[in-house]
C-alpha cells in the first residue's frame, strides 16, 4: 500500500470533521517512502480512527501525520507483548512507524496504557480528564472516552504484523504510533477517493443486523403510527456518526434534524422547532449528553418528549445515570439498526398514547398534584396554589345555535375553541375545561406572573376574534361576540368523581367571581373585565389600558370586588377616546356613586361627545336618567 498517497485520501474525507475549530490537519508523508505491506482498507479504518480521535480531542492548533522507516528489534517504544515476541522474529524486516501528532489536551501518564482497552473511559466523569498534580491552569473540556476506536486500531494494526503505541504530555498533545513491514519490490496500492468514503462511513456505529421478528414474520416499525412524519433531532459530535445514522432514519420516512453539539442542539430546541424524538450521543465537547438531557428536562418531560441515548459505555452505573437524568431509553454502540428502529417506534407510540391522554387531563395539571403521568393520579389528589382564572363565553349563543344544524354547532364550536386555545397556551396557561361554548383557563407561576399571563391571554383571544369575524363576515356568517372574566386567588385543584369514573377540577370562591366577572361583561357591553385581586398583581398596570367601572357585592358574600375594564383590544379610535376621557369618566363615575346624578350624567355626556363609542358612559349615563326620573317622581308623590 502507498501510505502517502492513503493518508492524503484519508486527510481529505477527515477535513469535514473539523468544524468550529481552528485546527489544522496535515500529511507530511514523504512521498520517497516505499510501500508498506497492509490491508488498503484495514490500515484506512487505522488512520480514520486515529486523524478522528485527534481532531475530537484538538481545539485548536495542528495535527500532523508523519512516517518514518525503523527497524522493528531497535525501536525502543516497541512493549514486549506478545505482537513483540511475533516480530523478534523478523528483525531484518524494516518497518514503517507511522505517527499522527496533535497540539490536543493530551492524556494524564497514568491512564496512557488504559486508552486501547475496549469500552473503557479515562474517568467516571462524561466531559473531562483530571489535571495532572500541581496543574496551575484549567485545560479546555472536549469530550473524555476513546470508545471502540483505540481498540479496534490496536487489533488492525497486531494482526497485521505491527504494533502501536502512545505518547502524551498532558496539555499538551498526544501522539500515536503504529507500524507495519514494508513490502520491497511489489507494485503499492491507493484505494480512490469514492472507495475511501465509503469504506469509512462502513464505521460500527450501527450494524445491518437481523431483529427478531414477530409470529407472523412481520416487523413493524413505521414512523407514521398517527399517519404523520415523525420528527427526530440527532445529536452527534462526529460527523460521520451523525449522518450514518440521519441515512438509516431517513430510509425509514423520518424527518431528520442535526447538532454537533449540546449548544446547537439548544438553540434549535429554543428556536420554537420540538422533534417528537432525540437520539443523543453521550461523549461530547464542552456539554455532555448527560448534561443536554437534564436541560432538556427542565422544559420538557420524559412523557413529552422522549430522548434515546446513544453511547459506547457499557457500564451498569452509566445506564442508570443516564436513565435518572431523563432519558428514555439507553443504547450502546455499536447499535443493531432494527433494535433502534424498534426502541424509536416503540418510545414515539408511548410518546402519543401520552400526548392523548394530556388532551383531556392537561400536563400542567398533572404537574400542579406533583404526578409524573395520569397512571399516578388518584381521587381525591389535591393541591392548595394561587393562581389566575380567565373564564370565557360567547355571547348569546342558545339563539345563534338555534339557526344552525347540530353538526353545524360542532363545527362552529370548534372551529372558536380551536383559535383561543392557543393564546391561552401562548401566554402560559392551560385549559382547564370546556363547557360548551364556553372554557376556563388557569394561569400558575408566580401569582404576579400568572395575573400577567391571564391578561395578555385574555388581550390576545380578542385580537384573534377580530380575525376570525372577518373570516365569518367573507363566508357570509354573522359576527360574533364573547366575553372574559379574570380573577386571581387561591383555589383547590384535584380530582373527583367515583370509582370508575373521575375527572378534574377546580373548587374555589376565585372561579365563582371570574364567571361573574364574564357575566358582568354583558351587563357593559365590553369584552374583558378584571377583579382588583388581578389587577394588584399585575407587575405593572400601565402597560394596559385600564379604567375601574364598578364596585360589585360577591354573590352570599359581604365582600365587595372592583371591577376594572381592560380595553387594550377595542377599536384604536374607540381605545384612543377611553384613554383621553379617563381622568373625566373617573370623575363621572364618583359623583355617580355619590348618588349626584345630574352632575354625572353631565359629566358622562361629555364623555360620549368625545368618544361616541364609550359603551360603559353610555351604561351609565342610562343609570342617571332613571335614576333622575325616579327623584322626580318620589318628590312629586311627597308633595
Amino acid at each position: 500500500v502507498a501510505v502517502k498517497e492513503l493518508v492524503d485520501v484519508v486527510v481529505t474525507v477527515s477535513q469535514m470533521l473539523i468544524t468550529n475549530k481552528q485546527v489544522e490537519l496535515v500529511n507530511l508523508i514523504s512521498l520517497d517512502l516505499p510501500p508498506v505491506k497492509a490491508d488498503p482498507n484495514r490500515l484506512q479504518q487505522i488512520l480514520y480512527n486515529l486523524v478522528g480521535n485527534a481532531i475530537k480531542f484538538t481545539i485548536e492548533g495542528k495535527i500532523e501525520i508523519t512516517a518514518a522507516l525503523v527497524q522493528g528489534q531497535n525501536n525502543p517504544k516497541l512493549p514486549r507483548d506478545s505482537a513483540q515476541t511475533s516480530l523478534d522474529n523478523l528483525s531484518d524486516i524494516p518497518f514503517m512507524a507511522i505517527t499522527v501528532r496533535d497540539t490536543g489536551i493530551g492524556i494524564p501518564e497514568d491512564q496512557g496504557d488504559r486508552v486501547f482497552a475496549s469500552f473503557i473511559q479515562l474517568e467516571n466523569s462524561a466531559n473531562s480528564l483530571d489535571s495532572p498534580p500541581n496543574h496551575s491552569h484549567k485545560l479546555p473540556q472536549p469530550p473524555q472516552g476513546y470508545g471502540l476506536g483505540l481498540s479496534i486500531a490496536k487489533q488492525l494494526v497486531e494482526i497485521q504484523g505491527g504494533n502501536i503505541w502512545l505518547e502524551s504530555v498532558f496539555g499538551q498533545g498526544s501522539a500515536f504510533t503504529f507500524t507495519l513491514p514494508i513490502a520491497p519490490g511489489e507494485k503499492p496500492q491507493s484505494p480512490s477517493l469514492q472507495t475511501s468514503i465509503k469504506t469509512l462511513l462502513k464505521r460500527q456505529v450501527i450494524l445491518d443486523d437481523q431483529f427478531p421478528t414477530s409470529a407472523s414474520g412481520n416487523l413493524t416499525l413505521s414512523p407514521q403510527v398517527s399517519g404523520r412524519q415523525y420528527q427526530v433531532l440527532v445529536v452527534d459530535d462526529d460527523r460521520v456518526n451523525l449522518q450514518v445514522i440521519s441515512n438509516y432514519l431517513k430510509k425509514s420516512d423520518y424527518a431528520i434534524a442535526q447538532a454537533l453539539n449540546g449548544k446547537e442542539a439548544l438553540e434549535i430546541l429554543e428556536s420554537g422547532f420540538t422533534p417528537d424524538l432525540i437520539l443523543l450521543d453521550v461523549v461530547m465537547p464542552e456539554m455532555s449528553g448527560y448534561e443536554l438531557c437534564q436541560k432538556i428536562r427542565e422544559k420538557f418531560p420524559t412523557d413529552e418528549l422522549p430522548i434515546i441515548m446513544l453511547t459506547g459505555r457499557r457500564q451498569i452505573s452509566n445506564l442508570v445515570e443516564g436513565l435518572s437524568l431523563g432519558a428514555n431509553d439507553y443504547l450502546t454502540k455499536p447499535i443493531a439498526k432494527n433494535e433502534l428502529l424498534a426502541r424509536i417506534s416503540t418510545q414515539l407510540h408511548l410518546s402519543q398514547i401520552n400526548l392523548a391522554y394530556s388532551r383531556f387531563v392537561p400536563r400542567q395539571f398533572l404537574r400542579l398534584l406533583k404526578k409524573k403521568s395520569i397512571l399516578d393520579v388518584q381521587l381525591g389528589d389535591q393541591v392548595q396554589k394561587e393562581m389566575s382564572i380567565l373564564f370565557a363565553d360567547i355571547r348569546d349563543f342558545t339563539t345563534l345555535s338555534e339557526k344552525m344544524s347540530l353538526p353545524e354547532n360542532f363545527k362552529f364550536i370548534n372551529s372558536y375553541l380551536s383559535r383561543m386555545e392557543p393564546e391561552i397556551v401562548a401566554n402560559h396557561g392551560f385549559i382547564d375545561k370546556y363547557i360548551g361554548d364556553a372554557l376556563m383557563a388557569l394561569f400558575s407561576g408566580s401569582t404576579s406572573a400568572s395575573a400577567d399571563d391571564a391578561v395578555k391571554a385574555g388581550i390576545s383571544m380578542l385580537k384573534v376574534l377580530k380575525e376570525y369575524n372577518q373570516h365569518r363576515a367573507n363566508s357570509g356568517y354573522a359576527a360574533i361576540k364573547i366575553g372574559i372574566g379574570i380573577n386571581t386567588g387561591s383555589l383547590m385543584l384535584g380530582t373527583v368523581g367515583g370509582k370508575n369514573r373521575m375527572d378534574s377540577t377546580v373548587i374555589s370562591d376565585a372561579v365563582n367571581l371570574a364567571s361573574r366577572l364574564e357575566g358582568l361583561t354583558k351587563e357593559y357591553a365590553v369584552p374583558l373585565l378584571i377583579s382588583h385581586h388581578t389587577f394588584w398583581q399585575l407587575a405593572d398596570a400601565n402597560q394596559y389600558c385600564i379604567r375601574l367601572i364598578d364596585r360589585v357585592q360577591v354573590k352570599g358574600k359581604s365582600e365587595w370586588v372592583t371591577v376594572n375594564e381592560v380595553f387594550d383590544a377595542d377599536q384604536p379610535e374607540v381605545r384612543e377616546g377611553k384613554l383621553a376621557t379617563l381622568s373625566m369618566f373617573m370623575e363621572a363615575w364618583l359623583l355617580y356613586n355619590q348618588s349626584k346624578f345630574k352632575e354625572a350624567a353631565g359629566a358622562f355626556e361629555e364623555c360620549l361627545r368625545l368618544n361616541p363609542g364609550d359603551q360603559v358612559a353610555k351604561v351609565y349615563l342610562g343609570r342617571c336618567e332613571r335614576s333622575i326620573r325616579l327623584d322626580a317622581i318620589q318628590t312629586d308623590l311627597s308633595l
